[in-house]
């Protein structure tokens, strides 16, 4: 494994803690104090939305890198899997953002959906690491 590759393996890593426990976080936050959460969820999307940029590119390096097997393979139907739960991920996460400027602009309703966004975004990105974890290693 080369440097550089090593490198990307670890920006790739440590992105995908930035957005899970980020998402955490701010539900947790949500499930406490649900007064006044805009300024956290905030600052988490913009957290995301980069953490999650950076999680696309450093991906495609990783799986330009490795070379996995085809779709045909347990491999590949768990890759294609993955790919549907992110996807989900980036769909939920749009409507969340959307929660997130509608909150700023002072409707009550946006904070509950706010705290069911937060869960399912932690949830499913877990889910996602789960699925890392077997591509990984079978």
């Amino acid at each position: 494994m080369t440097g550089v590759h090593l490198a990307v393996r670890t920006v790739h890593l440590l992105g995908m803690v930035a957005l899970v426990s980020g998402a955490v976080v701010v539900w947790g936050a949500l499930r406490r104090e649900p007064g006044d959460p805009e300024a956290l969820a905030a600052g988490y999307e913009w957290l995301f939305w980069g953490a999650l940029g950076v999680m696309v590119v450093t991906g495609v390096g990783n799986l330009g890198a490795l070379g996995g097997p085809g779709p045909g393979t347990h491999w590949g139907r768990v890759f294609a899997v993955k790919l549907v739960v992110v996807l989900g991920v980036v769909v939920g996460s749009f409507v969340r953002t959307m929660a997130v400027v509608k909150l700023r602009e002072r409707e009550q309703a946006a904070t509950a959906l706010l705290r069911r966004t937060y869960g399912a975004t932690a949830a499913l990105l877990l889910f996602v690491v789960v699925l890392a974890e077997v591509l990984a290693h079978g």
